[in-house]
């Protein structure tokens, strides 16, 4: 996201990232708008949406914060998502903006279940929607999870200033609107702040495995969940296959509508599991359970 895109942007209007899966954020909410929804993610902590009674609204309460820990809800998204794909139906993914929380879980089906890379995913879903910009902590979330997924990482994060970390496809767009604006001696000394950003990339992803610590960047660590359940557990041991993990991650984590454990506890399929959601489900972390 660049200054000029959200100028340029009715950000009042959500996007169609792919036939069945639209990012928005609550300006476009209005009943015409959410007839066109079979189901709706609300991804907005303390904030609940009135809808046709028709549709499936959940709600997912999540910050726009980079210590907000997403990992316990990639595959519940991903399955929601999945199944309207197939139903023929439409999934709006909702935040304030439609530029963080809602365009990271856009981003993320593209790269886990169309198996685009992080780069290319993050291109597409900017190019139907130019404002999207997730923040620090949801961009190295997604850069442990490509390199869990593919065991290669296609964006880093970097440090165009000292403890200014930045992913590096969003620092290139910037600096090519900065370069644009700029006189010739500033355009001198923006190359070489460019230069210097370039080699201090940060290449390992936040693997948050102590509370205590901080990341490579000295950021805050990520959140941990008080259920100690997540899609992804870190550790400081050997990675796993990643066919393991892409299986472990996909669709081994339903919700429990009860909190008793995993719908397979209950002997429901994923799918099953996930259809039965009521018309509007706080799903919070320890709903969700890892086979």
């Amino acid at each position: 996201m660049t200054t000029r895109a959200v100028i340029s942007s009715d950000s009042r209007k959500a996007s169609p990232i792919r036939p069945f899966l639209h990012v928005g954020g609550i300006a476009s909410l209005s009943p015409q708008m959410l007839a066109k929804y079979s189901t709706t993610i609300n991804l907005i902590a303390g904030f609940r949406i009135s809808a046709p009674a028709q549709m499936r609204v959940v709600h997912i309460p999540l910050d726009d914060d980079d210590s907000q820990d997403l990992s316990a809800y990639w595959a519940t998204v991903f399955q929601i998502i999945d199944e309207e794909r197939k139903a023929k139906g439409r999934v709006l993914l909702l935040c304030a903006m439609g530029i963080s929380r809602s365009a990271t879980f856009a981003i993320a089906y593209l790269m886990c279940i169309e198996k685009l890379n992080l780069h290319d995913a993050y291109k597409e879903v900017q190019r139907h929607r130019n404002i999207i910009c997730p923040n620090i902590g949801f961009f190295k979330q997604m850069i442990e999870l490509e390199l869990k997924f593919y065991g290669r990482n296609t964006v880093q994060i970097i440090e165009p200033m000292p403890g200014v970390p930045v992913a590096d496809v969003v620092w290139k767009e910037l600096y090519d609107e900065m370069l644009e604006s700029m006189d010739s001696k500033d355009r001198h000394l923006l190359r070489g702040l460019h230069t210097s950003a370039s080699t201090s990339a940060i290449p390992e992803p936040c693997s948050p495995t102590d509370d205590s610590t901080l990341d490579s960047s000295g950021a805050r660590p990520i959140r941990k969940s008080v259920s100690k359940t997540s899609v992804i557990r870190s550790s400081r041991g050997p990675r796993e296959d990643v066919q393991q993990t892409r299986r472990r991650l996909l669709w081994k984590s339903p919700v429990a509508e009860d909190g008793r454990g995993s719908a397979g506890s209950t002997g429901q399929s994923p799918q099953s599991s996930a259809s039965s959601l009521s018309h509007e489900d706080e799903l919070p972390l320890a709903k969700l359970t890892l086979n």
